[in-house]
């Protein structure tokens, strides 16, 4: 049987309209009859609705997670950040509403103008977001999840894609590989101006330029036609390619099966490094050495971030988090081979004495390279 207002107010010995006061904060009752309140109230079980509550503490519970839907494979690496978001707000008494409209802007104004939520999760950041400077406008609570060019002061987490592109480039420096090739998020990514993809896109070419490595990137898109077009674009611009950093969790398995049918043997002749999940890159066959990314602690951190924040209290502008190197069966020594399709290459390990290893970075117009190594 359902406990109403009416059946707490007989058990206090008050009127309905002083409980009614005292949950909604709205006159002063003094503080034994509130005392007397609060003791029905939890004797009989009521639960006041989330209307009463809000208008007590001017808050809903609820935030905000603004995250545009992505039709197609890139929707398998969004759900475990909403799965994580959603557990830990869970964990720190909120709930979440999903703002998956393609027009954010309006989807934003209209929730917070409604005072639908207590605060905001802005995901899948632009480098030119026109959600940050709105939600600084605003004036609601707010966490980024990316770095856009601009952050309008809003506090953000992110991973540091600096220390990971430095991670990968060092791993296979170490090894000898001074002729290396990227490849990043699909064309639609770029084209949408993600910042996590070109982020990651600069660091790396920057990390390899400022250690001596040649290196092209292209834009991969996740099907096999894509990736035969990436490889084969990589490898006709850079021929003698030793190595391999992928950051795109989708394609690494159609890139081990491409490499394999060219006939490259990973890592006799040539290595491989990811930027993904441990389980992403144990699932290949050999296992990736990869630059772990935690995408859910991620999720997890910028929902404690914005209840901190709704709370009140001063954020840092950026909270990063540090990728983790691990080293598998992917990557090994760099092996000279000829120039040209694989099979039947050379074992000659290489010269990788300091005057062998200063080639320098030719101009390559698909590779940007940042002013500086920094991950935004």
């Amino acid at each position: 049987m359902t406990v109403t207002i009416a059946d707490v107010a007989r058990h206090a010995g008050v009127s309905r309209s002083t409980v009614s006061y005292v949950l909604s904060g709205n006159r002063t009752i003094s503080a034994e009859t509130t005392k007397r309140v609060e003791r029905s109230i939890k004797a009989l079980g009521f639960r006041p609705h989330a209307g009463a509550r809000s208008i007590r503490t001017r808050r809903t519970g609820v935030i905000a997670m603004a995250l545009p839907m992505v039709y197609g494979p890139h929707n398998q690496v969004q759900m475990p950040y909403v799965w994580a978001a959603l557990t830990a707000a869970q964990d720190c008494g909120l709930k979440v509403l999903m703002l998956t409209d393609d027009d954010g802007e309006a989807a934003i104004r209209d929730t917070v103008a409604g005072a639908l939520v207590d605060g905001v999760m802005l995901m899948e950041v632009q480098r030119s977001d026109p959600r940050v400077p709105l939600l600084n406008e605003l004036k609601c609570p707010a966490v980024l999840v990316g770095t856009p060019d601009d952050p309008h002061g809003l506090p953000r987490a992110d991973f540091d894609f600096a220390l990971a592109a430095r991670a990968c480039a060092e791993h296979l420096r170490e090894a000898g590989h001074t002729s290396v090739g990227y490849l990043g998020q699909a064309p639609e990514a770029f084209g949408r101006d993600v910042a996590y993809a070109i982020h990651a896109q600069e660091s790396v070419t920057h990390a390899l330029h400022s250690r001596g490595q040649r290196s092209v990137w292209a834009a991969c898109e996740p099907a096999p036609g894509g990736v035969v077009r990436a490889l084969d674009d990589l490898l006709a611009r850079q021929p003698d390619l030793t190595a391999l950093i992928v950051y795109n969790e989708r394609v690494l398995p159609l890139v081990m099966d491409r490499l394999a049918g060219l006939g490259a043997r990973v890592p006799a002749d040539i290595s491989v490094i990811a930027i993904c999940t441990d389980d992403e890159a144990e699932r290949c066959s050999p296992p990736l050495t990869s630059v772990s990314l935690p995408a859910e602690e991620l999720a997890r951190a910028a929902v404690r971030l914005l209840a901190r924040r709704i709370e009140g209290e001063e954020l840092p502008g950026a909270t990063l988090l540090a990728p983790a190197l691990k080293v598998r069966a992917s990557t090994g020594p760099r092996r000279d081979r000829a120039v040209g399709p694989w099979g039947g290459a050379p074992d000659v390990l290489p010269d990788v004495s300091p005057r062998a290893s200063s080639s320098r970075l030719p101009p390559d117009a698909s590779s940007h390279v940042p002013p500086h190594d920094a991950a935004g």
